[in-house]
């Protein structure tokens, strides 16, 4: 088991990694030092190892934080500091994103900064690069100034190349404010949102590294199909898991949040483990007006009920000016 920290002002995000299922528990609020907090949740922890994304990682921070660990007693190793690069990498692989077909960015919104990082194919790598646009949104204090300042940010931002995933991540992303921005940012683009990315990136590096399996190797009634929600992306339809198969069905969910405009219902299909369409199902929205000038927040949730049974859950979240 891996435990996964990312800390954002005084905020803790944890994900907890257990035989390659990855799981998001409520934020706390550390109230010590950080560092304290890290030594505290290994020691609880009676195996595995703990990964840690620090907001500022510096080299000097990185290097003090490993030598107090090493003095409370936790062996070398124990504790693995991460980037927040590197978990922008982890995010991309944890979530299956298709870089051959365009990059993945992340925006992240947090007390003291904004900034980008794009995760990219270039040749036979892959590339994480981050540009810094506080200064364009700091002094930025309205809804309608940020909204603003967002939308030129993104315009900047996506010009060179051609990013199909985008990703929402940051106390600043509290609140209904950006909603003009989020038009121009979901054209073509399939857009989520989550505090927990950078701490499911870094649990899924931590647990790689460990050579952690992904899937149990032996599990009875374990699910065979994968399913998930199709989008019209660039012309043709795209496929986005939402439950993954070969986990047992008890165990299998999946949750996501999207922006979505100019549709009123969601389109899912079933497909096996070669990624060959079994079945498909066209559930209407009612009440969602097919408009493009109007952007919805939707959660998805899906679950198994039984071995051969799912249930998904659309939650319309409100939006902006829709609401």
């Amino acid at each position: 088991m891996q435990t996964a920290i990312h800390f954002e002002g005084d905020q803790a995000y944890i994900c907890v990694s257990d035989h390659g299922k990855i799981k998001e528990e409520d934020p706390v609020s550390y109230g010590r030092s950080r560092v304290e907090f890290v030594i505290q949740t290994a020691k609880a922890q009676e195996e595995g190892k703990i990964a840690v994304v620090f907001d500022d990682a510096t080299g000097k921070i990185v290097k003090d934080a490993e030598e107090q660990c090493i003095r409370s007693g936790l062996q070398q190793g124990q504790v693995n500091f991460f980037t927040k690069e590197e978990a922008a990498l982890g995010v991309v692989l944890f979530r299956g994103d298709n870089l051959a077909k365009g990059n993945t960015g992340i925006f992240d919104y947090t007390r003291k900064h904004f900034v980008y990082y794009e995760v990219k194919k270039q040749k036979d790598s892959v590339i994480v690069e981050a540009k810094d646009y506080t200064e364009q949104i700091k002094h930025a204090v309205t809804d309608q100034e940020k909204d603003a300042a967002f939308l030129t940010i993104i315009k900047q931002a996506l010009a060179r190349g051609i990013t199909t995933t985008i990703y929402l991540c940051g106390e600043g992303f509290d609140g209904n404010w950006f909603s003009q921005s989020t038009n121009a940012l979901c054209i073509g683009r399939r857009v989520f949102m989550g505090k927990h990315l950078f701490a499911s990136g870094a649990a899924y590096l931590c647990a790689n590294r460990q050579g952690e399996q992904k899937v149990p190797a032996t599990v009875n009634h374990t699910t065979i199909s994968q399913i998930g929600l199709v989008v019209h992306h660039h012309g043709r339809d795209m496929f986005c898991p939402l439950i993954m198969e070969g986990k047992p069905w008890e165990e299998s969910r999946g949750e996501m949040e999207i922006f979505v405009s100019g549709i009123n219902g969601l389109s899912f299909e079933v497909r096996n483990r070669s990624g060959m369409k079994k079945a498909s199902i066209r559930m209407p929205l009612d009440g969602m007006k097919k408009d493009a000038d109007i952007v919805y927040k939707l959660k998805i949730q899906g679950e198994y009920i039984k071995a051969d049974q799912c249930k998904i859950k659309i939650t319309d979240l409100g939006f902006g000016k829709i609401r």
